[in-house]
């Protein structure tokens, strides 16, 4: 599938308050264990492919932030995507050796009646509290480094966001100090044809 934007971007998506909310509200529920799912395996917990903690949630006072920025990308990257739902919100906290190696959101060719169609992060973290934990993309390939990876760096900046197809390839770089908090989303429609 080619794309005319890789992905659609706001530096100051959202502000310090909402940033320390969600930390604040994180930080009094159970984190677990992040996984990968294998379409056909199900949930698989390997260190050496993500290394993180997470926690699920579902208020909407932080889905109404999020779905706005997903349906006005949408709309201004010319995805034009038929979206239905959101899924769970995953807040992500990656401390020190934590990362998430190159991966999809969604693959174009699961067997199943919907899709993840967009794909949302958000940085919940200031700069000055950690190094390393840079987020890249890179267009779809079998060996994304193949295609002229991009770091971006204005993710680094508290309250940026991004919005891309699920399919794309994209991944957290190790966090060498300090403690990098997330937010990430998927919205999903009919599945790809």
């Amino acid at each position: 599938m080619d794309l005319k934007n890789l992905y659609w971007r706001w530096n100051n998506a959202v502000g310090n308050k909402f940033c320390d909310d969600v930390i604040k509200f994180a930080s009094t529920l159970r984190k677990r264990e992040a996984f990968t799912v294998d379409p056909k395996l199900g949930p698989i917990y390997k260190s050496e492919w993500r290394k993180s903690k997470v926690i699920w949630l579902n208020e909407k006072w932080i889905y109404k932030e999020l779905l706005k920025f997903m349906d006005l990308a949408n709309t201004n990257a010319g995805y034009n995507y038929i979206l239905k739902e959101a899924e769970a919100i995953q807040y992500t906290r990656y401390d020190s050796d934590n990362y998430y190696h190159w991966h999809m959101d969604q693959t174009l060719e699961m067997d199943r009646p919907d899709s993840r169609k967009l794909s949302i992060c958000i940085n919940l973290t200031d700069p000055s509290e950690f190094e390393g934990g840079e987020f890249w993309i890179s267009k779809s390939h079998v060996v994304p480094e193949k295609i002229k990876p991009m770091r971006l760096d204005f993710m680094r900046k508290r309250g940026s966001a991004i919005v891309f197809p699920s399919f794309v390839f994209h991944k957290v770089a190790p966090v060498t100090k300090g403690t990098r908090h997330s937010l990430v989303c998927w919205m999903r429609g009919p599945a790809w044809t």
